[in-house]
């Protein structure tokens, strides 16, 4: 074992040295890194180790992990069409993570750029898909605003978390506004092994960072519940970039007799405070400042052995505001402010039958948002901007597992005041050639309501065609290749002449993903996405697009200590003028020790090297990624 990992750590010392590989060289030496960990491992010790059947588990957990992001009730994986990734819990935790935009920077397919410290508002990206068009979800409920359809994932703490569900392509015929995909987050259920348990986690890092969460669980009888809060902040890694960021979530839940079903109840409330940075190129430094509530009263019920209810009513509330300064005089140049209010209920039946897995439902969403434009220096330009949306949806989708053969049909019709009524269908099919090999298809038309304003009524709708396997033929790895062809049409733009045209564009490349399993307690993972997005009325190519992504990793966990060394790099396709830097890796280093084991009673110092090389990644420099930081602390389990 201390030859195979030196023989690594020989091969990744080379790769940093040169840091200004090409990318067919870095996956050479990626291949490179992973022919050595099979040369010096026989054969005969990787059969005694584990499976083969066991390999192509390790990326269920169980095989027939049920997700729920694409149908809106259980399904097995295995028998989903879409291209569907899941991140744990325990893989949140891996990776010393603070929000949802630190687990998604790891995902391939998924395209962050970070802006800053952490907590800060990340632009990201689906396969290409813009912000606008993914639809983020915290127990069924919509982050995006209503104004912009836009969500931040850094203002997610990741304490709560359970697993997140992440559909890479259109998920309108599930959830109706999604033409990029689904982003849904499932938050953690009281345990039920005792009255009172919990967690607590407390880091400390360069510039002032600082991140404290804690949570309480346990169940009583029928009775259970789960408390979490957390505190995080920082000065930033550049001038003006301050962040702090509070959140409280609770979940009540009450399991019926008999195991029937359960009622639960959560609040989610959130609030951050973040410094953007300077503007210098337009003489502004801005302020913003997000406060959002959250609450679900949800039903599950089985009627019959084979049928089973869900309801539930939501309401959210947003309160934004942003506040320009000039950098030049400190004088007030701007503020915007935007209240948002949400309310909505729905219900879902789910029928199972023989091959037959029917889901049907019928929802309903009322939204109103208003915002105002203040500018102290120029008051004829201040504006205010007053909109309503009432959205019914109903929607039905079917899953018939016929032997290795799965089907899976769906339809959503949706009408809304704003922008008319949608027709959302998909079709999806997977067949298993083999016990370690599964086929793929799928294609969707979806929409994504447009930013409402007056002048803009039209959604913005597009049609996604994708093609895949998943397989663990070739010994001891795991294997996932997707092809993807997406458009989207109506995008609004403005011309050279300041004049709105609405637009086509497409986005269409690859995406594969491998990992080995683990060996030693030893296993090597890695990503590659291609992404050709052009504007279909002009034929070039679209500015501030994701083209190539790469993602690398050595991990090592035996239960006492863990690490995780990976890297990412993005080649933003970005014009000169915005002085955008992406020519390096950037690595991360994640540590851990399990230090002590007692009655239920479990503790572990970890610690974080960010961008360990000093590496420039970012799309324009008016936000530079951090050069290199250290964090670091102690987390307990009872």
């Amino acid at each position: 074992m201390p030859a195979l990992l030196s023989r690594i750590a020989a091969i990744a010392a080379a790769m940093t040295a040169q840091r200004h590989l090409s990318p067919k060289r870095w996956l050479l030496c990626a291949l490179l890194s992973l022919a050595t960990v099979f040369s010096v491992i026989s054969p005969t010790r990787a059969d005694d180790d584990i499976s083969d059947r066991e390999t192509l588990e390790l990326y269920y957990e169980p095989r027939d992990l049920e997700v729920s992001a694409a149908t809106r009730s259980p399904r097995p994986l295995s028998r989903s069409a879409e291209n569907i990734t899941v991140i744990t819990a325990d893989e949140i935790e891996r990776l010393n993570a603070h929000t949802l935009a630190d687990v998604l920077n790891t995902v391939p397919g998924v395209h962050v750029d970070p802006r800053g410290a952490p907590s800060i508002g990340a632009v990201f990206e689906l396969a290409g898909a813009t912000t606008r068009h993914i639809l983020v979800l915290v127990d069924g409920i919509a982050i995006n605003d209503q104004l912009d359809n836009y969500a931040l994932p850094g203002q997610i703490p990741v304490q709560n978390i359970e697993r997140v569900e992440i559909v890479k392509g259109p998920a309108s015929s599930a959830w109706g506004s999604a033409l990029g995909g689904v982003i849904n987050v499932i938050t953690k259920e009281p345990q039920k092994s005792s009255p009172f348990g919990g967690a607590a986690n407390f880091s400390v890092g360069a510039n002032g960072t600082r991140d404290d969460r804690g949570e309480l669980s346990g169940t009583v009888g029928q009775f259970g519940y789960y408390l979490a809060g957390g505190n995080l902040q920082g000065n930033g890694f550049r001038s003006f970039n301050a962040t702090e960021r509070n959140d409280l979530y609770a979940k009540l839940r009450w399991d019926i007799p008999e195991n029937r079903g359960s009622v639960r109840l959560t609040l989610n409330y959130q609030r951050i405070a973040v410094e953007e940075g300077l503007l210098t190129w337009r003489d502004t430094a801005s302020r913003l400042t997000n406060r959002q509530l959250l609450s679900t009263l949800s039903f599950d019920y089985a009627l019959t052995d084979r049928l089973t209810l869900s309801s539930f009513i939501k309401a959210s509330s947003l309160n934004y505001s942003k506040d320009e300064n000039l950098i030049s005089t400190g004088e007030a140049s701007a503020l915007v402010t935007n209240k948002e209010k949400t309310a909505g209920a729905g219900v879902i039946l789910t029928w199972r039958q023989g091959i037959n897995t029917l889901t049907g439902g019928l929802e309903y969403d009322h939204g109103n948002s208003d915002t105002t434009v203040t500018y102290p220096l120029w008051p004829d330009y201040n504006s205010a901007i007053s909109v309503r949306n009432d959205k019914w949806g109903v929607f039905l989708n079917d899953t018939l597992a016929l032997g290795p053969f799965t089907l899976t049909p769906a339809i959503r019709y949706d009408l809304t005041s704003a922008s008319g009524d949608h027709f959302s269908p998909s079709m999806g099919a997977t067949f298993s050639i083999t016990d370690k090999t599964i086929l793929r298809a799928f294609i969707a038309k979806g929409y994504s309501l447009p930013i409402l304003r007056p002048e803009l009524r039209k959604p913005e709708t597009g049609w996604s065609v994708q093609g895949g396997f998943e397989t663990t033929e070739i010994p001891f790895i795991w294997l996932r290749g997707t092809w993807f062809r997406n458009t989207a049409d109506r995008i609004h733009e403005f011309d050279d002449n300041g004049n709105q045209v609405d637009t086509r564009h497409i986005r269409e490349g690859v995406e594969v993903e491998a990992r080995t399993a683990p060996l030693f307690n030893t296993w090597l993972t890695g990503g590659y996405v291609f992404v050709d997005a052009k504007n279909r009325r002009t034929g070039t190519e679209l500015e501030g697009v994701a083209r190539q992504t790469w993602d690398l990793g050595l991990h090592y966990d035996d239960r006492t200590f863990r690490g995780a060394f990976t890297g990412h790099y993005i080649r933003w396709n970005t014009p000169a003028s915005w002085g955008g830097r992406y020519k390096d890796f950037i690595w991360d280093l994640n540590l851990g020790w399990r230090f002590y084991r007692g009655n239920n009673i479990e503790a572990e110092l970890f610690g974080t090297g960010h961008n360990l090389f000093k590496g420039a990644q970012y799309q324009d420099e008016t936000f530079t990624n951090p050069s290199r930081w250290f964090e670091g602390g102690l987390r307990f389990k009872w």
